[in-house]
């Protein structure tokens, strides 16, 4: 390919990237640098190469399946603004069209003040002739720049497309770059006045503190859809986490925990009641792309068999690990599941084989459940399970084999260095100074974890790592804050920032300790959570985890994040962190735990 200036990112959740909060994967996932660097990208693209463009992903619904091939991404790319002459001005395709209505605006220029209700781009605007308050985007373009499959860019003017209510044709296999908008001279602030109360008005009749994609239906000739699937009694109703609003009937929420799924099922149940009820053909606003997840048909508890809840094993992990499997057994057995609680003993085939299994759900914490063991056990017995694979979780679990790893792929990790006897002790002090953390490769739950800042104590925390039966390591310190990211079916849930009052996580401040606190909002802003997010979900990646997961993550005092470790079976108790932040994210404990027992079916 010819170089290019953008980033490139691989199965790249688009969950994070759409109004609805809800989507798969992007099989590649482009965000250019400016608009030169988009069209060099094009043009080094095999023409075979399937492509989608997406902006603030507004009036968007992505499939739980994900995207193949390239999406684009122009979330704040193609951002220039600026005034050609006296009534028109330049605006490229990225631009929120809230922020087109300001600018406009503060030039003195009117006409333009409806775009401030439409929650995307100008480019989506272009895409669907959206409208807002009784304007249209149409009304006020005079031409538009088009890139087409080759990387070409083409000018156009407006009567070489058909445009209608909510739809434009002649675009196709081509994309908004820009466009030229034609405005009248007016008075600034009566336009902002105008803007104000356009807003004003969106907030006091649609629901704007909810993910949603603005109006999901058409209005019928001489009719309102929020009119219509309110007379059918709609209001309010409810598939998964998917709701018809009780604030405006045209809009369906994400209360939470919803899947495209639920959406896109919720949409053609609205469809289907008021054909029946009003004899109104109600056509969508929406754009729906991407595929149908293979597990979307599991409806029923009946659909999983008999699942094996495992738990207990013989490693340090023991006693959290039989916490967290009760957990889950008592969430399976009150959502309808026929679930077996199994206390794993030292021989893990006989403890299986007691019991007429279709499948497991894994809670198995640390060596011989974690590390692959149980995994191998399970592919030999041909039964599918939570969670990820042999080598996934064999090399997730040695701690210093994920740092080789993520080392290999340029991540960032702290520096250590490997103990093997006490002869290595003083030249770990003189390669990674004091403060440092001792650790022993292959326990989880900070057993055996010591923070050091002398030789002695250095000694001391040696000989306790060792006693864990495997390679220790010393790791640098970081000076900074932690954070832990949770991971689930390739989406990377709201980040916790956890502090404690001795200012180290050890096993104690895990699950003893009531003065360890976790914050979720963790206090990053969005680009910075993103961030770390897409940092988090990388370090995955890089592994091959699968399902679910949480990686821990310092952020330096410099404000660079240093990758810590990952789990690829994180606990479940009342403690535990990937429960806290799928709640954060509206998601509820027997939701989390159906949504995990779902990544059984990716085995």
């Amino acid at each position: 390919m010819t170089q290019y200036k953008g980033t490139i990112l691989h199965n790249q959740s688009l969950a994070s990237y759409t109004s609805w909060r809800v989507g798969g994967c992007a099989e590649r996932f482009y965000q250019p640098e400016n608009k030169a660097d988009l069209i060099a990208f094009i043009q080094s693209l095999p023409r075979s190469e399937p492509l989608f463009w997406m902006g603030l992903g507004s009036n968007l619904l992505v499939r739980d399946g994900g995207i193949a091939g390239t999406v684009i991404n122009t979330k704040n790319r193609l951002k220039a603004m600026h005034r050609i002459d006296d009534e028109t001005v330049y605006i490229e395709a990225g631009v929120p069209c809230a922020l087109v209505a300001k600018f406009c605006a503060e030039l003195g220029l009117v006409g333009a003040e409806f775009l401030a209700g439409i929650p995307g781009t100008i480019g989506g605007a272009l895409k669907m002739n959206a409208g807002a308050f009784g304007g249209e985007t149409w009304d006020i373009v005079t031409q538009v720049e088009m890139l087409n499959r080759c990387g070409d860019s083409i000018v156009r003017r407006c009567d070489e497309f058909e445009i209608s209510y909510r739809h434009v044709s002649g675009c196709e296999n081509e994309w908004f770059l820009s466009a030229h908008l034609h405005l009248q001279r007016g008075d600034t602030q009566a336009s902002q006045q105008r803007i104000k109360e356009l807003l004003a008005k969106r907030a006091q009749k649609q629901p704007t503190n909810q993910p949603s994609c603005g109006s999901v239906f058409k209005n019928p000739q001489g009719d309102f859809a929020a009119r219509l699937i309110e007379a059918t009694g709609l209001k309010g109703y409810c598939i998964g986490g998917a709701q018809v609003s009780q604030k405006h009937a045209n809009f369906i929420i994400n209360t939470g925990n919803a899947t495209a799924h639920d959406i896109e099922t919720l949409m053609a149940y609205v469809q289907k009641q008021v054909m029946l009820k009003q004899n109104v053909d109600l056509q969508t606003e929406v754009c729906i792309v991407g595929e149908q997840i293979k597990t979307a048909h599991i409806l029923r508890p009946e659909a999983f068999g008999c699942v094996g809840v495992l738990m207990g094993g013989s490693s340090a992990e023991r006693a959290i690990s039989l916490k967290s499997g009760a957990a889950v057994y008592e969430a399976l057995i009150a959502l309808g599941v026929n679930a077996q609680a199994i206390d794993v003993t030292d021989d893990i085939i006989a403890s299986i084989k007691k019991h007429p299994l279709d499948r497991v759900f894994n809670v198995m914490h640390g060596r011989g459940g974690e590390d692959g063991i149980l995994q191998g056990v399970l592919n030999v017995l041909g039964l599918p399970y939570t969670g990820s694979g042999v080598l996934a979780s064999a090399l997730a679990m040695d701690k210093l084999r994920t740092k080789l790893c993520w080392r290999g792929a340029n991540l960032p990790t702290p520096n250590w260095f490997l103990l093997e006897s006490e002869s290595d002790l003083d030249a770990c002090v003189e390669a990674l100074g004091f403060p440092m953390v001792v650790k022993p490769a292959l326990e989880g739950s900070s057993v055996g974890i010591s923070k050091v800042t002398s030789r002695d104590e250095l000694t001391h925390a040696f000989h306790l790592a060792i006693e864990c039966g495997c390679e220790v390591y010393a790791e640098a310190w970081v000076q900074g804050k932690e954070y832990t990211v949770g991971i689930l079916q390739g989406v990377a849930l709201p980040i916790i920032h956890v502090t404690t009052p001795s200012g180290f996580y050890d096993y104690e401040a895990k699950y003893l300790s009531n003065t360890t606190q976790y914050h979720c909002p963790c206090g990053l802003n969005d680009s910075e959570e993103r961030a770390l997010q897409a940092l988090a979900l990388k370090s995955s990646r890089v592994l091959n985890v699968e399902g679910w997961a949480r990686v821990d993550v310092f952020i330096d005092n410099q404000g660079q994040a240093q990758l810590i470790e990952i789990n690829t079976v994180p606990g479940m108790t009342d403690h535990s962190l990937v429960p806290m932040a799928a709640r954060q994210a509206g998601i509820d404990f027997s939701t989390l735990v159906w949504k995990i027992l779902e990544t059984s079916y990716r085995n």
